[in-house]
């Protein structure tokens, strides 16, 4: 997919949105491109911090509209040759997306990749907020992701009515960290219920002799949509589908978790196997590496959305993507038949694996450091 904002009155194009023409401010329509051919080719053999998987090619697709735009692949093209991404409905699959200036297109094509099924549905979306900080920091899920998210939604015919936006702040004032993560002037713009799990009732439900308080808001929903901030985490290695999962539980569900740090890590994979109907959107915007989740980390600025309904399968590639090592819970997880943790078994859409490959600074683990 190529993208341009254009005035077709004066007959120009920029690469990025605009909202009105700055020669004539007359309306601008957005052009996309999907039918591509490769144009240009470029070999590269040296390897740099974000690219250091060698050799990689440039090549330089062309659309139906003549727009071009260069490509990092791994796979060998010829001039000529058509350039395409083919969705899969494989349960494992992952589609990974980077962002090009338009959030909206990012989600919607990181959610087609996997085709996901949102219509007809009461949808509960469970990002990010675990505590009050602004959307640039990286620490709670970028609102333009839920936006973008939110407008897929609408626009596939999910009443407003059915959708929630639902988290249970762990640091600080539920109020103040809405507000801050820009998720109340989200929420009342869309006119979307806005929800604070720790008020919600919670119902006991036993998995796999784990006994869980979780929110009854996540059990009635007909399909979640977990929105995670793709970090590195100081005690789990990585902080994604999985992990954040973990807050719709009751705060003394939590607690008695947090005792048995290696039965949290078992818990942690119960827990998601223990919630149905649900798919991941990654929101790899920004990111965390170093020793987040906290403000410990370092903005990592991936770009990038991840989507799947297999919630392992997304972790999984998030650490090959950062070049980390694998993390315990994930491969737990995996061994308990929530997801698949072998790459062998995963299906990569949208941009190639390899192509993606940075090395991501790692979290710096400490049985010290509490689970969340």
């Amino acid at each position: 997919m190529i993208l341009r904002w254009v005035c077709r009155k004066c007959d120009k194009k920029w690469l990025y949105p605009i909202e009105k023409c700055v020669y004539c401010k007359g309306k601008i329509e957005k052009e996309i491109g999907k039918q591509m051919k490769v144009v240009g080719i470029s070999k590269v053999n040296i390897p740099c911090p974000p690219h250091p998987i060698v050799p990689y090619n440039i090549i330089l697709v062309q659309d139906e509209y003549g727009n071009k735009m260069p490509k990092k692949v791994m796979r060998e093209y010829k001039i000529g040759d058509e350039y395409r991404r083919e969705a899969s409905d494989d349960e494992s699959a992952v589609s990974i997306v980077k962002i090009k200036y338009d959030y909206y297109e990012a989600v919607k094509e990181a959610l087609e990749l996997i085709k996901a099924d949102i219509k007809d549905k009461k949808i509960l979306i469970k990002p990010n907020i675990f505590a009050a900080a602004y959307p640039y920091q990286g620490l709670t899920t970028n609102p333009k992701v839920i936006k973008g998210l939110l407008d897929y939604l609408i626009e596939k015919g999910v009443k407003k009515e059915n959708i929630t936006i639902a988290e249970q702040v762990q640091f600080g004032e539920t109020e103040k960290a809405f507000k801050r993560s820009g998720f109340s002037e989200l929420a009342k713009e869309y006119g979307v219920k806005l929800v604070d799990l720790s008020k919600t009732n919670f119902v006991e439900k036993e998995t796999d002799g784990f006994n869980f308080q979780i929110s009854e808001e996540v059990l009635v929903k007909d399909l979640i949509i977990n929105v995670p901030v793709m970090k590195t985490h100081l005690f789990l290695g990585i902080s994604g589908a999985l992990e954040n999962m973990i807050r719709v539980v009751s705060v003394k569900t939590y607690k008695e978790l947090e005792k048995d740090m290696e039965k949290a890590i078992k818990a942690i994979g119960v827990l998601n196997k223990s919630i149905d109907k649900y798919l991941t959107l990654g929101d790899a915007s920004i990111g965390i590496q170093g020793n987040g989740p906290g403000r410990y980390g370092e903005p990592a600025f991936l770009n990038m959305v991840l989507a799947s309904k297999d919630p392992v399968a997304l972790d999984k590639i998030f650490t090959e993507i950062g070049l980390l090592k694998d993390a315990k819970h994930v491969l737990v997880a995996g061994d308990l038949g929530v997801g698949s943790s072998d790459l062998v078994d995963i299906r990569v859409v949208g941009e190639e694996l390899d192509a993606c490959k940075r090395e991501l600074k790692p979290a710096i683990g400490s049985k010290l450091i509490k689970l969340r």
